[in-house]
């Protein structure tokens, strides 16, 4: 099971002392080549979008997972850091993915490079590829089945989208509403003033507000996995499971298979 720890500006400068810390740059490429802490290694988290969760579409997603984590090098072992412009959804989405992918020990720059004080250059970083063997921990990801059984068993599923999408008034795929009997989950508090993931306390707070159990895992989504991804993260670092639903709105939202409740 991954481990999500949170690195402030003085402990990532600490981390990259050692030869064993990778460091992923999570913003898009324009942003990267502007200027990078030295030795980053760029991802565009759009990779890793995924509009539908049947089997033929989980295995293209595990090939280009696999390929993507083998070019740039990584190995379940490597030690990652991520850093994005802040704590964004498209990086904690890259969090995610090497947590399910099988990545052991994955931290984050808490706020960002916007809280980076070190050097920063537009210079390539360079490092050697690897053969990155994908151990799905399927506990991390649900499809839209699993999602379907949590509807009919009455297990815990949170809506990390805006309220205006929960309650129907906006749809960004298909038709407009949520999941039968899923929770809105408001991720404003995820975030302290400053943009630091909020503590412990706050995020177990909320999610003992709406219901989310200590044992039982709930299921995220959100319009197309992003936010749904920095709940996860949240909850991780409160110490509580979770899953992110992937395709979220993108494919619940048009399969008509699947029910919607409206407001």
């Amino acid at each position: 099971m991954a481990v999500i720890e949170l690195l402030s500006h003085t402990a990532l400068e600490h981390a990259l002392k050692e030869d064993s810390v990778v460091l992923i740059d999570a913003r898009p490429a324009e942003a990267y080549w502007k200027g990078h802490i030295p030795g980053a290694r760029q991802f565009d988290p759009v990779l890793l979008s995924l509009q539908r969760t049947d089997a033929a579409s989980l295995d293209r997603f595990h090939s280009l997972l696999s390929w993507a984590l083998s070019t740039l090098g990584l190995t379940p072992d490597s030690r990652v850091v991520v850093v994005g412009a802040q704590n964004d959804a498209p990086t904690a989405k890259v969090a995610w993915a090497l947590a399910y992918a099988g990545v052991q020990r994955i931290a984050l720059l808490d706020g960002g490079l916007a809280v980076w004080q070190g050097e920063q250059t537009s210079a390539a970083s360079a490092w050697e590829a690897s053969r990155f063997q994908l151990n799905p921990q399927t506990e991390y990801l649900a499809t839209a089945d699993d999602v379907l059984g949590a509807v009919q068993r009455g297990a815990i599923i949170l809506d990390a989208r805006s309220r205006e999408e929960f309650d129907g008034q906006r749809s960004n795929a298909g038709r407009k509403g949520r999941v039968p009997g899923a929770r809105f989950w408001n991720n404003s508090p995820e975030l302290d003033d400053g943009g630091r993931y909020a503590s412990a306390d706050v995020i177990n707070g909320q999610a003992i507000s709406v219901g989310a159990s200590e044992d039982e895992a709930a299921i995220v989504y959100c319009g197309g996995g992003g936010r749904a991804a920095r709940t996860f993260v949240a909850l991780q670092l409160a110490g509580r499971p979770a899953a992110v639903y992937p395709a979220s709105w993108l494919e619940w939202g048009v399969e008509q298979r699947y029910p919607v409740q409206s407001a």
